[in-house]
């Protein structure tokens, strides 16, 4: 299934998260279809194909730096095709 992650952090904990981030790796069974850095700054956004095991395991090392907006989608238009490749 396939989940978009809106994740968030406080300007304070920027160094924070780019230092994890350096040295953090998707869990295993998560794909990784997408993923943005909001160029204004302290948020992520990705898209990750995966089952509610994936997806709490690619969140658990963040959660007392970022907060989750996260939500089930389904590609469409040229997603769609594109994601059939």
């Amino acid at each position: 299934m396939y989940f978009m992650n809106i994740c968030t952090w406080a300007p304070e904990d920027e160094k924070e998260v780019k230092k994890r981030r350096a040295n953090w790796k998707w869990p295993q069974g998560v794909k990784v279809v997408c993923e943005f850095v909001d160029l204004q700054g302290c948020r992520i956004i990705n898209v990750v194909d995966t089952d509610a095991k994936g997806l709490i395991a690619s969140r658990e090392a963040w959660i007392d730096v970022m907060l989750f907006e996260t939500f089930p989608v389904y590609p469409f238009g040229v997603s769609k095709a594109l994601l059939k490749e």
